[in-house]
């Protein structure tokens, strides 16, 4: 059950691995989909919002601007350059009158002339009034032949937000001789702005001018204030609208905007953005919390139905093949499933069955070829020096335990760059393999040869002293003289030897007989030091 239970955790690692994937890319998905609808949700509730303010505005100022034009119209039946007289001032008035009963909205209608005087119902001006020298006068001046901009204004005694439109009145000559103005409450339009909504507790309206001079603000302190963070990002266009954002101090905003030209008015809805992006946020926590509940469900159930009916036979096979290659061969006691995962059991346990001893054969020769690999050196074919080692350690084993006597010779070929450099590597490692071939046939049985390194050899002797040593390391410089290299070149060697003794150890003879091959060269080569 162990090992069940492994291949059991391996098969689940897998599929939570596949399932956390998923869930990572599905999950950004629909993160970045959500986000982005929650996003458009918020746009499309700002701009709902804004029209229908923006709506109420137009609808609430047109017949106030009808108004307007028409008294100042020749329509009205009146002559505004005969102000001065009485029976007009008194149709005028009556205008003023029937237009302020028919128009609930105006507060007061009037109109000023060219000589500073004014015409109002219900009000007398004080002596030193000067029409001329208002700014609803003004205004009209500077917008004429048009209507002037709304220019809203509270109202000193009640409080209130009026606003104010005013037109130029022009004789035959279309002479200035006044301007007629109209202001009307804004109590609707100023309640329509400070509504609030449930979803976006912080949305609100307000209204500024081309200017960024705010107009109409819930905020009673903002209005005659510049709000230059939104009007430098609004465009130019005429009758422009669409979606912002923009830092207010700390706050973030998402707002949209909606220009009213014939008004000089721009209407504003904005909302902060982190009011916006609380709900967002939480429905895309609720929606990958489902996803990873659900996928993590989902991994485990198949982890479960992996393991009864794939993983469950695989380990039956396992098993069976491990006993067949132990040699418990019990048949008939395992039923394999009568799907695929069964046939291929059953084919496998044949073959295994067939196959065992060959394999068995061929994998002891491979291991021992790969054993001879490893220990030989592919130039020479004699000995490489990890198998030197080997040799050399066994014999300082030996030494330790039953004091037997053995000697190291290393040699190295003379001035064999030379060799190389004049007739090419190719003919070097001729006369290496050559050299290989002689010494060891020079050597004793129970002597072994190995390549330590280049054109630097190593001969281990057990059972050998200083002398003995010695008649062997003359007998290898003896062949060598004797031999035709390729080429007739002259091979000389220069050679060191050591007899191992108490005083050394592996390391250490190693390094003495190193020293003496290269006293060897030292002394003029083709010599021997001991």
């Amino acid at each position: 059950m162990k090992k069940f239970s492994k291949l059991h955790r391996q098969i689940f690692a897998i599929t939570t691995t596949l399932a956390l994937i998923t869930i990572v890319i599905i999950s950004i998905s629909i993160a970045s989909l959500l986000y982005t609808q929650g996003i458009d949700n918020a746009e499309s509730v700002l701009r709902n919002k804004n029209r229908s303010v923006t709506t109420l505005i137009d609808g609430y100022v047109a017949p106030l601007r009808k108004a307007v034009e028409y008294t100042g119209s020749s329509a009205s039946g009146v002559d505004h350059s005969r102000f001065r007289e009485q029976e007009t001032k008194e149709k005028i008035l009556s205008l003023f009158e029937i237009l302020q009963n028919t128009i609930p909205n105006i507060h007061y209608i009037f109109a000023g002339y060219e000589d500073g005087s004014l015409l109002i119902n219900n009000y007398t001006a004080p002596a030193d009034f000067n029409a001329t020298v208002r700014p609803w006068y003004l205004a009209a001046i500077k917008s004429n032949p048009l209507i002037s901009e709304g220019v809203p204004y509270q109202d000193i005694n009640s409080k209130k937000w009026l606003v104010s439109f005013g037109k130029t009145l022009l004789d035959a000559d279309n002479k200035i001789v006044g301007v007629i103005s109209i202001d009307a409450g804004m109590d609707a339009i100023v309640k329509a702005l400070a509504i609030r909504d449930e979803k976006y507790p912080t949305i609100y309206n307000f209204v500024m001018d081309t200017q960024g001079k705010i107009l109409i603000h819930p905020d009673e302190t903002l209005p005659d204030t510049l709000h230059q963070q939104i009007l430098s990002h609004l465009p130019k266009k005429m009758n422009a609208s669409g979606s912002l954002s923009y830092n207010n101090g700390d706050q973030k905003k998402l707002a949209h905007f909606d220009r009213i030209d014939e008004l000089g008015w721009i209407v504003v809805t904005e909302v902060n953005l982190a009011d916006i992006r609380q709900p967002i946020v939480k429905t895309i926590t609720l929606t990958l919390l489902m996803i990873v509940i659900g996928s993590l469900f989902t991994t485990w159930l198949m982890s479960y139905i992996l393991s009864r009916h794939l993983i469950l036979p695989l380990k039956r096979l396992q098993q069976r093949v491990q006993e067949i290659t132990e040699g418990k061969d019990e048949l008939g006691k395992y039923v394999f499933p009568k799907n695929e995962i069964g046939k291929i059991s059953e084919a496998i346990e044949k073959l295994t069955e067939k196959a065992l001893i060959q394999k068995n054969i061929e994998l002891k020769d491979k291991n021992t070829l790969l054993s001879t690999i490893s220990h030989t050196d592919q130039l020479t074919s004699i000995a490489n020096r990890r198998k030197m080692m080997e040799v050399l350690h066994t014999e300082v084993s030996s030494y330790e335990q039953n004091q037997h006597p053995f000697s190291v010779l290393m040699f190295d070929v003379d001035h064999f760059k030379h060799v190389n450099d004049t007739f090419g590597h190719d003919v070097g490692d001729q006369v290496l393999i050559r050299l290989a071939q002689v010494v060891k046939a020079a050597i004793r049985d129970t002597d072994t040869l190995g390549r330590w390194g280049g054109e630097e050899f190593v001969i281990v002797c057990p059972n050998t002293d200083k002398t003995m040593a010695l008649n062997i390391a003359e007998n290898v410089f003896s062949a060598i003289q004797l031999h035709n290299f390729p080429l007739q070149i002259n091979i000389t060697i220069s050679l060191g030897l050591s007899e191992f003794s108490d005083n050394h150890s592996l390391e250490s003879i190693l390094v003495e007989i190193d020293q003496k091959m290269y006293r060897a060269k030292q002394a003029g080569r083709n010599q021997i030091q001991t």
